[in-house]
């Protein structure tokens, strides 16, 4: 069962400048795809989608049907969405700090692609 600051209604998120994670969201959809960065290290670079907050952790489900709970700051956001729904994720290492972080689509398909994460990038 969703509790607050969920919705079975519209449509998923894709990073953007100020949204790279699930965290960042303010209202998070009932399957957002998500691409896992978290504690598990079995689980870490997998794709899963959200299902629901439980006390502070976001639940997600992996394709085999595996439920774990993760801090929503361990949940990236996919670069791009095509029209039939497949996320797409281009995730990079920040070169400064190791921290993972999802390019957004401008990003993506920018002459030069970013290689230090928003918060290392920051002046």
């Amino acid at each position: 069962m969703p509790t607050a600051g969920t919705s079975s209604t519209g449509g998923f998120a894709v990073a953007t400048s100020s949204q790279r994670a699930l965290r960042e969201l303010q209202t998070k959809r009932r399957g957002q795809p998500v691409f896992v960065v978290g504690h598990v290290p079995d689980r870490k670079g997998q794709e899963a989608t959200f299902e629901l907050f439980n006390v502070r952790l976001a639940v997600v489900k992996f394709s085999d049907g595996v439920q774990l709970g993760y801090d929503p700051g361990e949940l990236l956001l996919p670069t791009e969405i095509d029209e039939k729904g497949v996320a797409y994720f281009e995730i990079r290492q920040c070169q400064k700090c190791d921290q993972y972080f999802p390019l957004t689509a401008e990003e993506l398909h920018a002459d030069q692609e970013r290689t230090d994460c928003p918060e290392c990038a920051l002046p």
